[in-house]
């Protein structure tokens, strides 16, 4: 078995419990027990799987918490403005585009060039700053959300309901082979998966430290939408649509 397939079958192993032993990893690869420590070593280097005495635990992160909007914007900024650079471009004209809420999707509109398409947000702060560049803008009228500005509940839900979006651009907290894409809330949980539901094309704009993470509500599954992101994840993700920034 080559080398890649083995790093591939460990880590499908640690999706469905969250650890394994070297003993158990080296009767199901039938390799040696020195073989499979090194396995575990370079997908732990990867950042693939977590190194423990005897074996490995998975290395997606459950989290309860989320951010303020104030402390997101100041991390992994740079790796954001590349995938909101490579975003925008996808931007054609007479597109129907949806722009999520979140950090990642507000450095998308630095980078909108596309003037003769329709912007519609559930942000109000994305809404603001694109009418002030002269984008026609709609903004999703529901329940105001201090920690992301954003609108949700069940008016926003159904104010949803009556687009149908070309393009869509989303952000998550999470990326998971095990729960999806995740966010915090159930009501943004409903806002995202009703509208990744009513677009023609899907886009999660997701930095590579959202891979691994799970947080309590899933949207989407993986197999529904396009992840742009910044770097190459593990071989685990291969069967999905990963574009990579730049």
């Amino acid at each position: 078995m080559l080398a890649a397939q083995r790093y591939a079958k460990i880590i499908q192993l640690l999706n469905h419990k969250q650890s394994v032993s070297v003993a158990e990893l080296s009767k199901l690869l039938q390799a040696s027990e020195a073989t499979v420590r090194r396995d575990i070593n370079v997908l732990h280097t990867k950042g693939s799987l977590i190194k423990v005495y005897g074996g490995a635990m998975s290395a997606e992160d459950y989290t309860t918490t989320e951010d303020k909007v104030e402390i997101r914007k100041t991390v992994h900024v740079s790796e954001k403005e590349l995938i909101a650079i490579t975003a925008a471009k996808l931007i054609k004209a007479k597109d129907i585009v949806y722009i999520d809420a979140g950090t990642t999707t507000e450095l998308l509109l630095k980078y909108l060039q596309e003037k003769d398409a329709v912007y519609i947000t559930n942000d109000a702060s994305h809404a603001v700053q694109l009418i002030s560049h002269g984008f026609t803008t709609t903004i999703i009228g529901g329940t105001m959300k201090l920690v992301t500005y954003a609108t949700v509940g069940a008016s926003a839900v159904e104010n949803l309901r009556r687009y149908n979006f070309t393009i869509g651009f989303f952000g998550t907290n999470g990326v998971s082979i095990k729960a999806g894409l995740t966010t915090p809330t159930d009501e943004e949980a409903m806002m995202k998966e009703t509208a990744i539901n009513h677009c023609k094309k899907a886009y999660i704009l997701a930095d590579n430290s959202k891979f691994g993470k799970i947080t309590p509500f899933s949207f989407s599954s993986l197999d529904k939408v396009t992840v742009i992101t910044n770097k190459q994840p593990d071989e685990t993700y291969a069967h999905y649509d990963i574009v990579v920034a730049g």
